[in-house]
């Protein structure tokens, strides 16, 4: 028997493991050691698994992003993972499609091969419980999130889940539960926390804390055309709808750079805020002018639209006491990013994006892993891989950070609605 047969005998013997796991889950008697010698067991073959197979349900535009990442981490997976050097042969593989739309999961796979493609209303479930999926990148609109995740988690699949991660904090509660009882790996799409620029402004502000004395103020605009126009840059309608997307710009879009801002300054003290509806979609705000202040002082105020421009552009202006930075971060340029800092009076220089990206994989303890392409999909979706390969549940994006940033934003909204600041409760993180 060569290492094939015995990888799919093995994969076959887990399976039936699960399969018998959740039939003793519905007797009563089925206790908490037979399920972590069941975790154990799993643990133990996918340890000698030399493919990772992923699922992707739905199949629209963020499902780009990933699944060319996912094809380079694929095609670089003998360096990156040093194969000489380890026994484990970690390799991600693009298996199997899902879409409720048949013509659309056939015409994705026409860029981005799979093996198997799921079509029509029950397509997702279906991926899911393919015994030969190890993981799944949940990419559908936001209304379906929990479904999925919850299922997934108790099929034993690792779990890639976009943002917003639900509707309600309440619900992301209930997949970190989910993802602490089945053992699996949850991470959320929280693009900023695996964003060179973000990870090294970080480095900027440690670097430099006595030279350009105290963060004052944080001034961040953001401008993207309307995400739901059906067009070739936005292939969907979903997001003007609330009973599917939930809410509108900041929730669906500048959530990310909140986020952003969260991971390098920590908790948020309070927020104010005043929010528009011009577009005439219920509950789906186009205009958020908002003001958060953290624990540390700092305050960040955010200018956040969706509007008919083609335009995608975001724009930080960090005020130090001595110095400015400004990141200009363009979705319609090939550099994706730009970071200038001026000292005093001294002329305005730019960082490298390449040395952003080095300082990025050396923090994330990859140094010989190099930037593929611009953006933090490639860097996101690999260290989703490693939190697989390193049997790390939580993730480094872990789906706590998804839970806080909404409650943070659940709070903009209330600010709005009764015209006044609103104190953040000590015990959201």
């Amino acid at each position: 028997m060569n290492s094939e047969d015995k990888n799919n005998s093995a994969r076959k013997v887990a399976e039936a493991m699960v399969d018998n796991m959740q039939a003793n889950q519905q007797n009563p008697n089925f206790d908490d050691e037979k399920e972590r010698s069941f975790q154990e067991a799993r643990d133990k073959v996918f340890a000698n698994r030399k493919i990772i197979n992923i699922g992707i349900i739905g199949c629209g535009g963020i499902a780009k992003n990933h699944a060319f990442s996912i094809s380079l981490l694929e095609n670089n997976a003998r360096k990156i993972w040093k194969w000489k050097e380890s026994k484990q042969k970690i390799k991600p593989v693009l298996y199997a499609l899902a879409d409720i739309e048949g013509s659309k999961a056939e015409e994705f796979a026409q860029h981005f091969p799979a093996k198997k493609i799921y079509k029509g209303a029950n397509a997702g479930n279906e991926l899911i419980d393919d015994p030969d999926v190890d993981a799944v990148f949940i990419l559908v609109p936001t209304v379906d999130h929990l479904g999925y995740v919850l299922r997934a988690a108790e099929k034993g699949k690792h779990i890639m889940l976009e943002k917003p991660a639900a509707f309600s904090p309440d619900d992301i509660r209930k997949m970190i539960e989910a993802r602490d009882k089945h053992k699996v790996v949850l991470q959320v799409g929280l693009v900023m926390r695996s964003s060179s620029p973000i990870y090294y402004l970080k480095k900027l502000l440690s670097d430099n804390k006595e030279k350009w004395g105290s963060l004052t103020n944080i001034v961040y605009s953001d401008s993207q055309q309307k995400p739901y126009t059906n067009d070739p840059t936005h292939p969907s309608t979903w997001r003007r709808d609330k009973n599917k997307a939930h809410a509108g710009v900041l929730f669906e879009h500048d959530i990310h750079d909140l986020d952003g801002m969260i991971s390098i300054l920590g908790k948020v003290d309070e927020v104010y805020a005043k929010i528009k509806y011009f577009a005439g979609y219920a509950g789906i705000e186009d205009s958020v002018a908002a003001l958060v202040t953290f624990k540390n002082g700092v305050t960040f105020s955010m200018n956040c639209m969706w509007n008919d421009l083609n335009y995608d552009c975001r724009k930080y202006e960090i005020f130090f006491e001595k110095a400015k930075i400004r990141i200009i971060a363009d979705g319609r340029d090939e550099k994706l990013a730009e970071v200038f800092v001026q000292y005093l009076d001294e002329p305005e220089y730019e960082i490298e994006m390449k040395t952003m990206d080095d300082y990025f994989f050396k923090q994330i303890g990859m140094p010989h892993v190099k930037a593929e392409i611009p953006g933090p999909y490639y860097a996101e979706d690999l260290r989703f891989i490693m939190a697989i390969v390193e049997n790390n549940i939580e993730s480094e994006i872990k789906a706590e950070y998804g839970k806080y940033v909404q409650e943070v934003i659940e709070a903009i909204y209330h600010s709005n609605e009764i015209g006044n600041v609103v104190k953040i409760r000590e015990k959201l993180l």
